[in-house]
């Protein structure tokens, strides 16, 4: 529905506006630009810094008034050079500079500072005051990750406001009165949020930095490309700087379809695990009986070719198997996917492990973000965003606010069970009980519903997990699907994981019909001649160190990986990949939105992208994949007649995200991206200043397919929703004597290499917790700080936590390997608890 438009008179002019936004929008929209400080489009005005002070005629006459807080009216006229303002401007400036530090030379903000830019275009030029300016002790560290210079601060309200209304972690606020208010924690609570370096990024001065980034390189020394974060899928955009060959930072790109600029702290700071070449394989290796040795690539290859070869031969094309991360770029995985079925020809593949749900659910009938956060009701169904998706997280924070009902499907609650409409526990011993509540919840309104489906809980087995979703799916028959899987898209659209939809590729090639868990039994058992590990670490998977050496003298390991690991320790042959910023490519996340990845940095060593090696490895085993560069998979997907049908990388553009898949589903309309210099300082000072903006693209321009399939053209094999999920829901065996169900759930921080590689935010891993509710510990005799072991299909011990909120349940918070022991092959994992001494 098109915006309803008023006429206005901005300085003499007679314009348009949208009704309704507020002044300063309208103001910027008509090319006008107002200075000001506190005021960010992502929160809501308070008017705390009056530098956008305009002048307003009125029944009364013409008054200054804060264009931030007014909303634009019928007839509005507004002057915004008049004298009054200019002295308005002038003095807000003065007073601000009173006490503010001329410490521009060796400040971080230096050369991309708001203050800076407005002092030189609004200030008077001199100061009048000559007084000792106010000192504080700095800077002051409110976590491990930021750091206060409080003499810098403005007093703009904007962390405090990101913190309390964006966040929900009110963990900062200010103190103090008058001359002394200032920006504080509280007592013994630092600022630990997932979401913390925001609050630098939005900061207009530099009173709040971010300890990776601090003292490392001014804007100026900067390069920068349009990217995206691949820590999670839901692909937040992003500027990747660098300097010198050595990635600096990541700031957020206001896309209004995915991230409104806002990142988690994990995707933020991973820049930091690239850069330590300490813990990343830079060059190739093979093992022999004195330990490993680098060798060339050439060698390497030849070794891991002629050892599959020989297995193939010997054994059969199951013999071989290959287990991937869901990490990797769209082009990595669509040459490993190929390679496994057309050349290998093996059904023992699993590129997106933590993918525990049948494929066609989740493409059948897709929604997009903003379609999901405007409908009317919005089902969370086995997903937790804060610790999977966490920016997401703060999107839907923001909808339940302005009005989005929820209704959550969860074991145990989240961080958002407190402010949905209503929370439906899992009952495994009622699930077909749990399915009605939900639908009762929905109060017969089934027309514009979405179901956010995902894998958060890790006790749940494929088979169930698929199988309540079918059943809710079938009775909300128009309901649309968003994903909520943190890692998997990709894999699931080119088929390289087991629970992509059959014919999901039309290759004709070999499908996955192998899970990450019976590859590693089959390891175990000596099944397996030859297991190919793709940026992954298999204890990861449960294994222990016992089973990890016990399997490398059963098996060939080949690992392929950016970092160092307990696998690359003790595998056979090793292959550098390329890091994140180091290779070109593109990616897909939750709502099958193609987007591109930059290339920022030389890769490290000798490190190669996976989608060569995989290319290299074809030719060596006598075939070919049929590409030599990007731009071949690029146009190889696009004719595949699948789910990418007419991918290419001229639907990106300078300003628009890439489009959703299938490209049958057209966008209202494609938003330009914010680049607001006071929302997002360090993106485009950096791009004012001269430096490269560079796109990014899967494709240079001067290679441009010509084979567009044009927007419209919907796939030809598109499987459709529940094609492959028997309807029902099944029953669960009843519990025995001294037998309690487990939830075992990820944490944003559980261990994984990269996260282990990264000297910043490698403290933020925690053991993991088993909570339980008062009465459930009391019956169990366990207090709160007590040892327990837990004794599933292995036994891990642990620290009890009491937890007010969920009662079914032993919860274990935390994946890691030694809770992943727990885990066996029952539709939903029982254990047995046993008190330790500690």
């Amino acid at each position: 529905m098109p915006d309803e438009l008023v006429a206005v008179t901005f300085d003499g002019q007679p314009l348009q506006a949208r009704k309704g936004v507020k002044l300063i929008d309208a103001l910027d929209e008509a090319g006008i630009h107002v200075p000001r400080f506190c005021y960010h489009p992502r929160m809501s005005a308070v008017g705390m810094c009056r530098m956008c002070l305009v002048e307003v005629k009125g029944p009364r006459g013409v008054s200054l008034q804060p264009s931030c807080y007014l909303d634009v009216a019928d007839g509005m006229e507004v002057f915004t050079e008049s004298d009054a303002v200019k002295k308005a401007q002038h003095g807000v400036l003065e007073f601000l500079l009173a006490n503010h530090p001329l410490d521009c030379p060796v400040c971080d903000k230096g050369g991309e500072c708001p203050l800076q830019d407005q002092a030189f275009a609004h200030g008077s030029g001199e100061t009048r005051f000559v007084e000792e300016k106010r000192h504080y002790a700095k800077p002051i560290p409110i976590s491990r990750l930021i750091k206060l210079d409080r003499e810098r601060c403005i007093q703009c309200d904007r962390c405090t406001r990101f913190a309390d209304e964006v966040a929900g972690e009110p963990l900062i606020d200010f103190a103090g009165r008058g001359g002394t208010l200032r920006i504080s924690t509280f007592s013994n609570v630092d600022f630990d949020s997932y979401f913390s370096g925001n609050v630098a990024q939005i900061c207009p001065v530099g009173a709040l930095t971010t300890t990776p980034y601090r003292f490392k390189a001014r804007p100026w020394d900067l390069i920068q490309s349009a990217s995206t974060c691949t820590q999670c899928d839901m692909g937040c955009q992003v500027s990747l700087q660098s300097s010198q060959n050595e990635l600096t930072r990541m700031l957020g790109i206001d896309s209004d379809a995915i991230n409104h600029s806002w990142l988690c702290d994990r995707g933020r700071f991973s820049t930091s695990e690239v850069n330590n070449v300490e813990h990343r394989v830079t060059r190739p290796r093979l093992k022999d009986q004195d330990g490993p040795v680098e060798v060339s690539w050439t060698k390497a290859l030849r070794a891991a070719a002629s050892t599959m070869k020989r297995a193939i031969d010997e054994r059969g094309a199951s013999a071989v198997a290959v287990l991937s991360s869901a990490s990797l770029t769209l082009e990595d995985t669509y040459a490993w996917a190929k390679l496994a079925s057309d050349v290998v020809r093996t059904n023992a593949v699993d590129g997106a492990a933590d993918v525990r749900i049948d494929g066609s659910l989740l493409l059948g009938n897709p929604a997009s973000i903003n379609e999901a956060l405007a409908a009317r009701r919005l089902v969370l169904f086995n997903v937790d965003p804060k610790n999977e998706l966490p920016v997401l997280h703060l999107r839907l924070r923001a909808a339940i606010r302005a009005g989005l009902r929820v209704v959550e499907v969860n074991a145990v609650p989240t961080d958002l069970t407190s402010i949905v409409d209503r929370w439906v526990p899992i009952d495994p011993a009622n699930l077909a009980t749990t399915i009605d509540s939900v639908v009762a919840a929905l109060d017969g309104d089934l027309d514009d519903v979405v179901v956010m489906a995902g894998c958060r809980d890790r006790a749940l087995g494929t088979s169930l997990n698929t199988t309540l979703l079918g059943e809710l799916l079938s009775r909300i028959p128009r309901a649309k699907v968003l994903s909520g899987i943190a890692h998997g898209a990709s894999a699931l659209a080119v088929g390289f994981t087991p629970s992509a939809p059959r014919g999901i590729r039309s290759s004709g090639g070999v499908e996955p019909s192998m899970s990450a868990d019976s590859i590693v039994a089959a390891a175990l058992r000596g099944e397996v001649a030859v297991l190919v590990v793709l940026d992954s670490d298999l204890m990861g998977l449960g294994l222990t160190e016992d089973e990890l050496l016990s399997l490398n003298e059963r098996t060939t390991v080949i690992a392929l990986s950016s970092f160092e690991s307990a696998t690359t320790n003790h595998a056979a042959i090793v292959l550098p990949m390329s890091a994140y910023g180091e290779q070109q490519g593109s990616t897909l996340n939750i709502e099958w939105r193609h987007l591109r990845l930059g290339r920022q940095v030389e890769p490290v060593g000798q490190a190669r992208s996976a989608w060569m090696i995989a290319a290299e490895l074809a030719s060596m085993l006598g075939d070919e994949l049929g590409f030599l560069t990007l731009a071949d998979i690029t146009r190889e997907l696009a004719q595949s007649g699948g789910l990418l049908s007419g991918l290419g990388s001229h639907y990106f553009s300078d300003g628009l995200d890439g489009p959703l898949f299938p490209l049958s589903r057209r966008e209202e309309r494609r938003t330009q991206r914010v680049l607001d210099p006071m929302a997002t300082p360090g993106v485009a000072s950096i791009e004012r200043q001269g430096a490269n903006f560079a796109a990014g693209n899967v494709i240079e321009p001067s290679e441009s397919p010509g084979f567009a399939l044009g927007i419209g053209e919907a796939p030809k094999s598109l499987p459709s929703v529940r094609s492959s999920v028997t309807a029902g829901v099944m029953e669960l065996e009843p519990l025995t004597e001294g037998e309690y169900w487990l939830s075992l759930v990820p944490r944003l921080y559980d261990p994984s290499p990269g996260l282990l590689a990264n000297p910043f935010l490698k403290q933020a891993i925690r053991e993991p917790v088993l909570a339980v509710a008062p009465a459930l510990a009391k019956e169990l005799g366990l207090a709160d700080g007590d040892h327990c072991r837990l004794v599933g299909a292995g036994s891990t011990e642990m620290v009890v936590r009491h937890a007010k909120d969920q009662s079914l349940f032993l919860a274990v918070q935390g994946v890691t390997p030694a809770t992943q022991q727990l885990l066996g092959d029952q539709s939903w994992v029982k254990v047995r608890v046993e008190k330790s001494n500690g």
